[in-house]
């Protein structure tokens, strides 16, 4: 049985996606804090076994876990003070129902003096304890997500302007559904065991960059403008409504953006999945394919 945490989640969905194109519906399982939830109810009706798994309740973790041989933990979007003990809950769950291999999806230059406040707290700490855990495992560390700079696109569209804390620094990113991808690749397939890959895309790409591609893309015109870092989450919780709590979590984050630190290639995703990610260009115009096609 192959298990998928958060199955609620985007990332989880376009994992589950993929998977189901590779392994019979009767091998994959999906744990979600709401079982019941419409998602969750189509995927049982396809013979997908949904459980229920709550990372803060450890007592739900081990019917979630249980006859599980693989498994990813996807991290939650809690605050970055319980996540670390979230984690350890579905790990210690995992150990103790046998599973064999573990895959965590952790992020880009995950290490003890990286600058994003998730990292410190919740994954290097992590990938430390599953790397000593004595299970097999695979850490998928994610550059950011694509989607990140276009949710949202309407206003930039309209204002002309993309706002971001990039500064004049070059950044990788990749596309959560080519995320989805990888991570079903080397759920349903060995070969993976106690490596830690880097995904990005084959290119890094600056403010100014992303914002003619969007230009060219859409036809309307777009400029890049730079937001500080330390300004970041009041534009968040201004523009977008986002907590307070998570907002704040970021500065460190857009920090590394500024400073350069994820001008980042590697060619991991295609070692993986024996394909390239698609390139922020493509990715666009697959954006804007599915927007004509749901209007």
């Amino acid at each position: 049985m192959l298990l998928v945490t958060g199955a609620n989640g985007n990332l989880a969905r376009a994992v589950i996606a993929q998977l189901r194109a590779r392994v019979a519906a009767g091998e994959i399982a999906v744990a979600t804090r709401d079982p019941e939830s419409p998602s969750a109810r189509e995927l049982a009706a396809a013979g997908i076994s949904v459980r229920h798994g709550d990372f803060d309740d450890p007592a739900t973790l081990a019917g979630a876990f249980r006859g599980v041989r693989k498994a990813l933990i996807i991290s939650t979007y809690s605050d970055n003070s319980i996540r670390l003990r979230q984690n350890l809950n579905a790990l210690e769950a995992a150990q103790e129902a046998g599973v064999e291999h573990l895959l965590y999806t952790s992020f880009l230059g995950a290490g003890p003096d990286a600058l994003p406040e998730h990292t410190q707290l919740v994954h290097y700490p992590t990938e430390q304890a599953i790397i000593a855990s004595g299970l097999a495992y695979t850490i998928l560390r994610h550059a950011l997500y694509a989607e990140a700079m276009v949710g949202d696109l309407d206003a930039t569209l309209a204002s002309g302007l993309l706002q971001r804390p990039c500064g004049d620094a070059a950044c990788a990113y990749i596309a959560r559904d080519d995320l989805g991808l990888s991570a079903a690749t080397v759920l349903a397939e060995d070969g993976h065991e106690n490596r830690v890959y880097s995904e990005t895309m084959e290119r890094t790409y600056t403010g100014d960059e992303i914002a003619a591609a969007i230009a060219d893309c859409f036809g309307r015109p777009v400029r890049y403008q730079p937001v500080a870092a330390e300004a970041w989450p009041d534009f968040m919780v201004e523009k977008w409504n986002f907590p307070v709590s998570l907002a704040r979590s970021t500065v460190g984050t857009m920090r590394a953006i500024e400073a350069g630190q994820f001008d980042i290639v590697t060619s991991d995703y295609r070692a993986i999945t024996g394909r390239p990610p698609r390139s922020f260009e493509q990715f666009l115009a697959d954006l804007k394919r599915q927007r004509e096609t749901e209007a």
